[in-house]
């Protein structure tokens, strides 16, 4: 794991702490990452007139899946036969939006799928999901209909609010804000890699 230093020290020094604090955080008992894969046929009955002309029978159209109305959510909670470990089951329903071969843009289509994984689960702990990016494929088949495809990356966690004692600098206090933007916001990379 990465040595972690804060920002007054130089070198190899630092100052230590001036108090100890208390603090209500959100703590990590596991996590995982994962893929999930769902696919669904769309008749054509379901598409806007003139989404895929009758002359059709193979190619692709533009698929976007919408992260903001997609979820995750615990769907069932079953013990392992190991202690503090269960096997937790997520509902996942993927929001995607198809672009037809007119330009016509689909109502939104839900597809649904689950996934199974054996996490730390101690009492006083909650699952939680986040769906981190997603992509979809939409393929014309011979005949007339349309195959779905929507893969998710997917963060899966149990966590729990719990008092940490630390030592501590003291309060953060802002600095003044810049009149404009520097750089990209937020950066492509959230963390820093570890070692």
């Amino acid at each position: 794991m990465a040595t972690i230093t804060p920002g007054p020290c130089t070198d190899d020094w630092c100052p230590p702490a001036t108090e100890i604090d208390c603090i209500m955080v959100e703590k990590v008992y596991a996590s995982c990452s994962q893929t999930v894969t769902t696919s669904e046929v769309i008749h054509d009955m379901m598409l806007p007139p003139g989404c895929i002309p009758p002359e059709m029978t193979s190619g692709s159209l533009a698929c976007n899946v919408d992260l903001s109305d997609s979820t995750c959510s615990v769907g069932a909670i079953v013990a392992s036969g190991t202690d503090s470990i269960n096997n937790i089951t997520y509902t996942i329903s993927a929001v995607v939006d198809i672009t037809c071969v007119n330009g016509v843009t689909t109502a939104p289509v839900t597809l649904y799928t689950t996934t199974t994984v054996p996490l730390y689960n101690p009492a006083g702990t909650t699952p939680a999901c986040t769906i981190l990016s997603g992509t979809c494929s939409a393929v014309i088949l011979p005949n007339g209909q349309l195959s779905v495809q929507v893969t998710l990356c997917l963060l899966l966690q149990t966590i729990a609010m719990v008092q940490l004692l630390v030592p501590s600098y003291g309060y953060c206090f802002p600095s003044d804000c810049q009149v404009a933007a520097i750089g990209i916001c937020p950066p492509s990379t959230l963390f820093p890699p570890q070692s």
